[in-house]
């Protein structure tokens, strides 16, 4: 299967991408292969490239915006709206709005607000752009969704549960003993399980652990089927310095598009039916090929039982209308008649085209050719004198600096 999207999440801390990225080759809905490895080491050729920024990198604020603070405008207000709520300066962080952020900018209203660290994102893109490589989107791999999903992901011995919903993203205490606080996981209920909205999500050495605990089966997610799963979200954190031109953005828009028709399960049905259409062309014109060649085929079978009927001294039939005219000017000859390839027909037909004041110093007539000499004929003229000689089966062209050939043509 073609490759159409490398994965690369981005580790926590810059030092770690000394020893590799984490990746995924896709075709943006499964995992094709993963791996770790240096970014010395991935392909700049492998289709879209989508960096995942992981969840212990972002944070994200619910922020109010007034009205009429779309346009240039808008980043300026978000700052003054969040100075007081972060602990770093705002500049020093890489905020990003929605996509319909500029909509809902215009009337006001509530939004989120994603956030990561500048530095840190330089550092960890740095050995990706140093290999060569162009990070055409950043998505977070966590963001807060409609429906409360608990992702537990990691080992045994150290892991980590973040529960996203439309409150937010949080990340669990190690305690699940608390964990009754949210109400996603409680509901009000006296046992968790009970809340059937709750999807989990487990990295398979957490499954049976998360069983035991809240008594659910949880859906089995590797780290590489969440990377991928974040691939597809709306949210686009290549903004500002990171930001790339529109023809960059237009292609990443038809390669998603593409992906989406090649591989998404609910464009199976159009690929089915484009695939059965392509089919039902190709075997539709290899069957008109075949029918107007054996049409043609048999015209000429018709042209050489014609030629062998009326002169059987043709033994060897190569191109029977041109040898049929042949024979029939020789008939003509023998028998005393001028025939159009004689000197005095193409004398005539001659003496009917050239324009006025033209008049040939040499003439040579060999193999019923007449080559006529020294005359000067502009475009205009030479056309002319071609398409009145073709009506008469003659043909008429340039041999050589003011030379030019009259004979006749073939007829079927």
């Amino acid at each position: 299967m073609t490759v159409l999207m490398l994965i690369i999440a981005l580790p926590h801390t810059s030092a770690h991408a000394a020893t590799g990225y984490a990746h995924v080759h896709s075709d943006g809905h499964s995992v094709t292969r993963s791996a770790t490895g240096a970014a010395a080491t991935l392909s700049a050729h492998a289709g879209e490239v989508v960096a995942v920024v992981p969840h212990s990198r972002m944070s994200w604020l619910s922020v109010q915006l007034p009205p009429a603070s779309h346009g240039p405008r808008l980043m300026s207000v978000l700052h003054g709206l969040l100075e007081d709520r972060l602990l770093d300066d705002p500049q020093q962080l890489h905020l990003v709005l929605p996509p319909n952020s500029q909509a809902l900018a215009r009337t006001g209203g509530t939004t989120w607000v994603a956030a990561c660290d500048k530095t840190w994102l330089r550092e960890a893109l740095a050995p990706l752009h140093a290999a060569g490589l162009t990070v055409q989107r950043l998505v977070p791999e966590l963001q807060p969704t409609d429906t409360p999903t608990l992702h537990v992901v990691g080992e045994p011995d150290q892991s980590v549960s973040v529960l996203t919903q439309l409150e937010g993203v949080s990340v669990m205490p190690t305690n699940a003993a608390s964990w009754r606080a949210f109400q996603a996981l409680n509901n009000g209920n006296t046992d968790a399980q009970n809340d059937t909205a709750l999807q989990i999500y487990a990295e398979p050495a957490m499954v049976a652990r998360v069983q035991s605990l809240l008594q659910r089966q949880p859906v089995l997610q590797s780290a590489a089927q969440r990377w991928v799963a974040a691939s597809q979200s709306a949210w686009d954190l290549a903004q500002g310095e990171w930001a790339q031109g529109r023809s960059q953005r237009l292609q990443r828009g038809l390669q998603s598009a593409w992906q989406t028709l090649a591989h998404a399960p609910a464009w199976r049905a159009v690929r089915v039916g484009i695939a059965a259409l392509v089919l039902l062309q190709i075997v539709g014109l290899n069957a008109l090929a075949w029918r107007e060649k054996s049409a043609l085929d048999q015209q000429q079978q018709a042209l050489q039982r014609i030629l062998k009927t009326s002169f059987p001294a043709v033994s060897l039939v190569i191109d029977a209308p041109l040898q049929m005219q042949r024979e029939v000017d020789a008939l003509q000859q023998k028998s005393g008649h001028v025939s159009r390839t004689d000197l005095e027909p193409l004398l005539a037909a001659l003496a009917g085209v050239l324009p006025a004041g033209q008049v040939p110093t040499q003439l040579h007539f060999v193999n019923a050719a007449l080559r006529v000499h020294s005359l000067s004929l502009d475009d205009k003229a030479t056309q002319s004198a071609q398409a009145n000689l073709k009506t008469q089966g003659l043909s008429w062209r340039q041999e050589a600096n003011n030379i030019w050939v009259l004979q006749a043509e073939a007829r079927p």
